[in-house]
């Protein structure tokens, strides 16, 4: 019994240093596997959750490459950036996420204040709100320059160093009113001889008003283009492409999930951006300009053909004619021109569809004239009938292109007046 109880202890003797080392790194290596794989389960749940309450609040989550957990999260007026791996349930509804948001505020004219943050955020899907809280960044309007950088609390900044203050209405036109005036003086009385027409010109300023809506700059010289069937501003067809994006997003967020899969979604962009590139442009401009004009779709290198079908654009060819552009990604080109020049038309757009196609990674087949183009019977009508065009593109998306297009002046001018009135809210 001696013998066996000594042999039994002797097995039991400690193994040597170096055997004893390796099973110490193996069991923390299997300590490690699990606590990771049960991180791993518990993001996993975590997520599930997200994703359940993002379809419960209709939320679009959109998976923005096949080879990453990189999403961006969509509602109205909203667009949040993230990855899967950065989510902590706090509360009901309640989440902590690492991202990158664009959000878009719209005053009682609908002109908009961009806000863009980075950093933590306390998110409330049920409620719609995204507080920036801890360390991180703001943005300085729609604009890649900082505005602050520190500590945030729910959404606001409290770090005491020195930052940049900025106007809430920093995106708005603003007026110059220190304007130096010219006196001119009789070298004989002394007198000043141009006080009257320094009064007079004070006067037709003081009578002209001018104010802001949809983020453009209206008088009632653009009423009166309207009234009189006058040529159309930029300024009118810029405004109402804002409108026709601000009512698409609102429209198409109301749908159930079931129901807005089956949107062909329109993003309208201004006419100021292809004026902007003037008549030699080059890619890099192109680029550079498209990057400031949808710097929301920066952080998914302008692949907005992720999350809409078609875009929209009015162009104005040298001044004196308007036409339009849609384009479905990756099948066709549409030129809409309501005169009989579309052979004309298609020589200016050749080169700009090129460029807009390489710039936005998209490839489109064919370029075709619309079947609703060639209308036009006056010298003046061209941007009424874009706008007309725009109104019936921006329908079709909910009604999938059900309806016979029809081109009613009367009924799209009245239109435009209640939208730059400013007596209209």
């Amino acid at each position: 019994m001696g013998c066996l109880y000594g042999y039994f202890m002797k097995q039991k003797q400690p193994e040597s240093s170096n055997q004893l080392e390796s099973q110490q790194k193996e069991s923390k290596e299997i300590d490690q596997n699990e606590q990771a794989e049960i991180s791993n389960n518990s993001s996993q749940e975590t997520y599930k959750r997200w994703q359940m309450d993002c379809n419960k609040f209709k939320y679009d989550l959109i998976k923005l490459n096949k080879d990453s957990y990189f999403y961006v999260l969509l509602f109205v007026n909203i667009q949040f950036y993230h990855y899967q791996r950065d989510i902590i349930t706090k509360e009901v509804n309640q989440y902590e996420v690492d991202g990158f948001l664009y959000k878009t505020e719209y005053d009682e004219d609908f002109n908009p204040k961009y806000i863009l943050q980075e950093g933590r955020f306390l998110i409330n899907l049920q409620r719609g709100t995204f507080e920036l809280n801890g360390e991180g960044v703001e943005f300085l309007g729609k604009s890649k320059f900082r505005k602050h950088e520190g500590k945030f609390q729910n959404g606001r900044f409290i770090s005491k160093q020195q930052n940049i203050i900025i106007s809430q209405n920093e995106n708005q036109p603003r007026k110059i009113n220190n304007q130096k005036k010219i006196i001119i003086k009789d070298a004989a009385t002394g007198l000043q001889i141009n006080k009257q027409q320094q009064q007079n010109r004070y006067q037709r300023n003081h009578n002209q008003d001018v104010w802001c809506k949809y983020n453009q700059t209206f008088s009632n010289n653009d009423l009166n283009i309207l009234k009189n069937k006058g040529w159309m501003t930029s300024s009118i067809i810029d405004g109402y492409v804002l409108y026709l994006n601000f009512e698409s997003e609102k429209q198409y967020f109301q749908l159930q999930e079931t129901e807005r899969k089956n949107v062909q979604r329109v993003l309208f962009l201004p006419s100021s951006l292809t004026t902007n590139f003037g008549k030699n442009f080059t890619y890099d401009k192109v680029r550079k300009l498209l990057e400031q004009e949808l710097l929301q779709y920066s952080q998914m290198n302008l692949s907005i053909q992720l999350i809409y079908k078609k875009v929209g654009i009015p162009i104005n060819q040298n001044n004196f004619h308007w036409y339009f552009l849609l384009i479905e990604f990756d099948t066709k080109v549409e030129i809409f021109d309501s005169t009989q020049n579309s052979i004309t038309i298609s020589g200016h757009a050749d080169k700009l569809i090129k460029t807009l196609q390489e710039v936005l990674q998209i490839k489109c087949k064919t370029i075709v004239n619309s079947k609703e183009s060639g209308k036009q019977r006056n010298d003046y009508s061209c941007g009424y009938h874009v706008c007309n065009y725009m109104k019936f593109v921006q329908q079709a998306q909910f009604n999938n292109n059900n309806r016979r297009y029809d081109y009613q002046e009367n009924k799209i001018i009245q239109i435009l007046q209640e939208l730059i009135d400013k007596q209209t809210k």
